[in-house]
């Protein structure tokens, strides 16, 4: 296996600064556009002969260090009886509503077999490429927001008054343990790597995150990391990057382009990835890459550390302007 993001998370040496980027596989790629005006989003993730070319995609045509498993953060929710539909420019949108009660039993009854097109993509994936492959889910904050809100609401309000009157941290804890056998389902069918993405955690202040959320994510993120290395991904959240550093302690943190690497923290336990900003990736050329340089000036010092965007690669970005960025981080000197 080509170990060079391993190795990075891990602290070791490498021959090069390892590269990926978030939605990787999108619709700046032939392929996807190809499956996506065949198909739906939902149907694809449902093919695992399509969702491995999809993934392998990025592999091949921009010889990025690892592939990332083909889905939605909200996938795992539709194994505990709640169905989803992707709306171009929305993002995920739930179908209905389950009671707590009911999503509980959900999870409890879960034995894995709803999820086995996850299994047998990344089983293919595997197959196919030497290169490690990311799993990833949606961490629990940001799957209850789709839970209670049915889509992202801009600050939460729905899941933050819920948080606050109810009995959250049973529901916290259903939803992790929903991700426990999820993200076990990834790693025994071959997953090297796992992503927690907490894109909406940002909406809650230092004091929330604190009182209603720290324990739980700590616990989540440690029982994951007995198995796999585990990047924490979070956008709006510098108020938050003490505490998660210092308490939830995942092998890495995926920062968004709003926070400087300069002056992130320099723990030898917490890796960094990022954080490029999308739109430079957008533009292209000269431009992006002197961004790119300005970014791995400013990670000089991190002792693990993953070249990646800031984000998801926009749409619009030309596939062969990403293969010039991931050329030109490959023949940078290791930091």
């Amino acid at each position: 296996m080509n170990r060079t993001l391993i190795d990075a998370l891990n602290g070791r040496t490498q021959d090069h600064v390892p590269v990926w980027f978030m939605r990787q596989a999108g619709r700046h790629m032939p392929e996807f556009s190809k499956y996506m005006a065949e198909s739906n989003l939902s149907k694809i993730i449902k093919s695992p002969e399509k969702s491995s070319k999809i993934a392998l995609e990025p592999v091949e045509k921009l010889n990025v260090d690892a592939a990332i498993m083909f889905a939605d953060i909200v996938t795992p929710l539709e194994a505990a009886g709640l169905e989803y539909s992707y709306e171009v420019g929305n993002g995920p949108m739930i179908k209905g509503y389950i009671k707590p009660e009911e999503f509980k039993i959900k999870v409890q009854s879960m034995e894995g077999d709803e999820l086995w097109f996850i299994k047998e993509q990344i089983k293919e994936i595997r197959h196919l490429t030497d290169v490690p492959v990311i799993g990833f889910t949606g961490a629990p904050f940001t799957l209850a927001t789709y839970v209670i809100e049915g889509r992202y609401v801009r600050e939460s309000p729905g899941t933050k008054s819920f948080m606050i009157r109810n009995n959250w941290n049973d529901f916290l804890n259903d939803l992790a343990e929903l991700i426990v056998k999820y993200i076990d389902v990834q790693v025994k069918a071959g997953a090297s790597v796992i992503q927690l993405f907490d894109t909406w955690v940002g909406t809650l202040s230092a004091e929330q995150f604190t009182n209603y959320y720290l324990n739980a994510l700590s616990t989540l993120v440690s029982r994951i990391k007995g198995q796999v290395p585990v990047i924490y991904f979070c956008t709006d959240c510098s108020h938050l990057m003490a505490k998660i550093v210092q308490k939830v302690k995942p092998t890495a943190i995926s920062v968004d382009w709003k926070t400087s690497l300069r002056s992130f923290y320099r723990t030898k336990e917490i890796g960094v990835q990022g954080n490029l900003d999308p739109v430079y990736a957008l533009v292209g050329k000269r431009t992006m890459l002197a961004e790119a340089d300005r970014v791995l000036d400013d990670a000089r010092g991190l002792s693990k550390y993953v070249f990646n965007l800031g984000h998801g690669v926009l749409p619009g970005t030309e596939w062969k302007e990403l293969k010039k960025l991931v050329e030109h981080i490959h023949g940078q000197k290791t930091l």
